[in-house]
Formats: structure tokens, sequence, C-alpha cells
């Protein structure tokens, strides 16, 4: 594994409070409150502190310090927190640092086999790019495009250079448009083949038993992959029908 890419070993303290950024990230969030300054400056060192900041600040917009600090004095908790700053350090997209904060609030303040699950698609996350989020969330009945759903309207127009590869081709002979169409349509494949390994979605067995071509395949979002959607809050809690 590249030097870069290694996670640092958290130390020996002996509460082991959090990971070590440094007090350079400290300086970076200063509008954090003092449990969370005193855990910035006792973490992992060499996180990225302007990625590091967004994640802070969209924590803090879910839940307060005291049940923060509360929530970290237990592993579970601890371990959850420094998982989304290592996620939030590499994070690249506004949407993502969103997504690793509605996470870690969730998995904060919950317990049990609700917390398992968080943590689980915490680990699934780290697994997907934002591509792969968007194309699972095509498949979120809040998204469909019919007629009367702003949100599906809303979501296929962000996103039509994804779910849609060349749509906006002006030449459909242009080799290089029609070719560069064709790559985006194998990339969506490969991704929704990935999605289905870790059960977000599901081969449609209706369509597969009467497609007349075997290699084409149809997919639907599984419970899992509405689940995972909503506690990243990709999509609305209750949100089957777009409301």
């Amino acid at each position: 594994m590249p030097e870069e890419t290694q996670r640092p070993l958290l130390g020996d303290t002996s509460t082991a409070k959090a990971l070590r950024i440094g007090a350079s990230v400290a300086g970076a969030v200063p509008f954090a409150g003092a449990f969370i300054q005193t855990v910035l400056t006792e973490t992992i060192r060499n996180v990225r502190a302007d990625r590091v900041e967004d994640y802070i600040r969209y924590l803090q917009d879910q839940i307060d310090e005291l049940k923060l600090k509360i929530a970290i004095d237990k592993p579970e908790g601890l371990d959850l927190f420094e998982e989304g700053l290592w996620q939030s350090a590499r994070a690249l997209s506004d949407d993502r640092k969103k997504y690793i904060s509605e996470l870690v609030a969730k998995g904060l303040q919950e317990t049990g086999l609700e917390q398992q699950e968080t943590r689980h698609f915490m680990r699934i996350l780290e697994q997907l790019d934002d591509r792969q989020i968007i194309l699972l969330a095509e498949y979120h009945p809040a998204n469909s495009p019919t007629v009367g759903n702003e949100q599906g309207t809303r979501f296929h127009e962000a996103n039509r250079n994804v779910v849609q590869p060349g749509h906006a081709v002006d030449d459909i002979l242009d080799h290089t448009s029609q070719e560069e169409a064709q790559r985006g349509a194998r990339l969506n494949e490969i991704m929704r083949r990935h999605l289905s390994s870790l059960g977000l979605l599901e081969l449609d067995q209706v369509f597969g038993s009467i497609e007349m071509q075997p290699s084409s395949q149809r997919y639907l979002i599984s419970e899992a992959g509405k689940d995972f959607l909503r506690c990243i809050g990709a999509i609305s809690s209750g949100g089957d029908n777009g409301q």
C-alpha cells in the first residue's frame, strides 16, 4: 500500500479519546466547540484540514456537542467518528461530506442493530464514488421520472450526464462523441454490477425471464439500497413516493 494512503496508528493514549490530526487542524476550525477542539488536537496528523472542516460543520448541524462527547466516550462511537474523519479527509465533493456526516451523526445517536447497520453502511460508502451513488439513487421510487414527480424530474435533469451518457451529443455520427458515450454506458454497467454485489441493487427476475438477449440486465433497488440512501441523506425519510 502506498505510504500516502496508509492510516497512521492511533497511538497509545490511555483514554483513546480520538484520532490525531494535529493543532493545525484545530486552528482551521475555530468555530468548533471546546470538546471538538480537544479531539482534533489529539488526533491523526496530516488529515486535510479544509475537508475535515466541512465535515465538522455538517456534523455539528446534526448533533450537539454534549451528545457527541457522550458518544465518543464509547469505543463504538470513537471508531465511527474516526472513520468519518478519514473518509471526509478524502472526500472530493460537498455531497460526499454530507453523506459521511449524516451516517456518523446517526450512528453516534443509535444503539444495537441500528448502529450496526450504520457502521456497515459506512464501510459500503467508502467503496462507492459519487457516480455510483447517483446510479443507485436513479432506481429509488422517489426519483422515478413519472409525470407529476417533481423530485424525479429534478434528479434526472441534474444527473443526466451520468444516467444517460451521451445524451448531449450534437452529432451522433461523431466518432469521438459516440465512443465516449459508449464508454460511459460500459462504466455504468460495471458500477451497477458492483452495487448489485453489495446488495444495494438486485436483478429484475421478471425482466430476465422474458428478455430475448440474456446478456442484457435490468436492475431494481433492494430494500437495503433504499435504507442506505435514506441513512446517508440522499433520500428523505419515508420518501418512496418522492415527498
